[in-house]
């Protein structure tokens, strides 16, 4: 048999453009602020102790500074969560899972199902508050996750997880 490696007209691919991403869970927007609440105030906290109990006299320009690059902080990440959301989907196909995410530097994960090794569905306390979990997907050769999707109601995880399970099993046999 002789080898042979025909060129592929690029524009016969199907366009990555052309599918229909499902969006997160609203809730999962709140899950969003509510997490970026908690640790801009726990700043604001730190950075009051830190105030009180300072053994020299700190300037008021230094004080106003400090407060106003705080708040632009906090202002600008409720901002790119906000932004981040509406950016955020996956898409199921025939033969692989496709995450988008990004506000500055968008990012396309498009994975395989023969790739993939396990999935799992986690939970943390603010999240299982608002219904919601965790799909993360492990593909072989990887010592972490490699695909994310978060925002996602119980229900939905849960069947996304099977779904691709059973779809990784029939690629291996």
């Amino acid at each position: 048999m002789l080898f042979q490696n025909n060129q592929i007209d690029l524009t016969t691919l199907p366009r990555l453009e052309n599918i229909t991403i499902e969006s997160l869970s609203p809730s999962y927007l709140t899950v969003s602020y509510l997490g970026t609440t908690i640790f801009y105030l726990i700043v604001a906290i730190l950075l009051t102790v830190l105030h009180f109990f300072a053994e020299f006299e700190i300037p008021f320009w230094l004080k106003l500074g400090v407060a106003g690059v705080w708040l632009f902080l906090f202002l600008f990440t409720l901002w790119h969560t906000y932004m981040n959301f509406r950016v955020q989907g996956f898409a199921i196909r025939e033969r692989d899972l496709t995450y988008r995410s990004g506000v500055f530097f968008r990012s396309t994960t498009v994975i395989p199902y023969n790739r993939i090794q396990h999935a799992e569905v986690k939970q943390g306390p603010i999240e299982r508050r608002f219904g919601l979990q965790q799909l993360e997907i492990y593909t072989a050769g990887g010592d972490g996750s490699d695909l994310f999707i978060p925002g996602l109601p119980g229900n939905r995880a849960d069947q996304l997880r099977d779904y691709i399970i059973e779809k990784a099993g029939k690629h291996d046999q």
